[in-house]
């Protein structure tokens, strides 16, 4: 049993576990698809990019491609995805606005009021692999204030690799047995719990889709729930366990 009153830090996913990035993308294709009077598979489009800029991020990870953050990987990977889903005709221009929206990402509306709650006994800190923009955008278009936001672009390494959850707990001067990561993805937390922090899991409905053949599935592996120290059905229990 975690001992909570030796947390200080509360370390967090975002994308995925704080926002809903496949409703959000899958309005905003919908949109676009429903104004040129096509038709098109927006849960497959989704998946596509946001499992495909993983699998591209794990390449950059590798060394196989040139350090990119996740605003630069998006793009690229948009070019890849519409050449699948060729219905849907956009322009440079119009993929440039698309883009923008991993930017405006909508919270799952369980978490702003959780992460508040939060905050008044933990240091609370997203700890992502999306650009330090997009936390920063999403935070202020969702009304989510946090105690820092730190983003791999700028540490070491990505996640899951061990050096970014290494440098995060250097700059935040705190023990890595003193801080949490916060997580609906199983992989993000074992990785975390090997570099020695302690782990929360989050239920997110519908976040991760085994169907979906990906490099990024690797990194989702089953895991018993009882793995972690913390198991939480929302954002709520969540709340009542870490605030208990």
């Amino acid at each position: 049993m975690v001992d909570l009153n030796q947390i200080k830090v509360l370390t967090w996913d975002i994308g995925g576990t704080v926002f809903d990035w496949r409703g959000t993308i899958q309005d905003e294709v919908g949109h676009l698809a429903k104004q040129q009077g096509v038709e098109v598979d927006i849960y497959q489009f989704a998946s596509d990019w946001r499992y495909g800029m993983f699998d591209m991020l794990a390449k950059v990870r590798k060394g196989e491609l040139p350090h990119m953050n996740a605003d630069e990987i998006h793009r690229k990977m948009l070019d890849i995805v519409l050449e699948t889903h060729s219905d849907l005709k956009l322009s440079n221009d119009e993929r440039d606005k698309l883009n923008m929206i991993w930017r405006k990402l909508k919270a799952w509306p369980d978490a702003p009021a959780a992460i508040e709650k939060l905050r008044s006994r933990y240091t609370v800190v997203p700890l992502t692999v999306l650009s330090w923009a997009i936390g920063v955008n999403c935070s202020k278009h969702n009304g989510i204030s946090w105690d820092g936001l730190l983003s791999c672009e700028f540490l070491r390494q990505y996640k899951p690799d061990a050096g970014a959850y290494l440098h995060a707990s250097e700059l935040l001067d705190t023990d890595p047995s003193q801080i949490m990561m916060c997580a609906a993805h199983t992989g993000d937390l074992k990785a975390a719990m090997d570099a020695g922090f302690k782990s929360a899991f989050v239920y997110r409905a519908g976040e991760i889709d085994p169907t979906v053949q990906s490099e990024r599935r690797s990194e989702e592996p089953t895991v018993p729930l009882e793995t972690f120290d913390i198991a939480a059905t929302d954002f709520n229990d969540l709340v009542e366990k870490l605030l208990s």
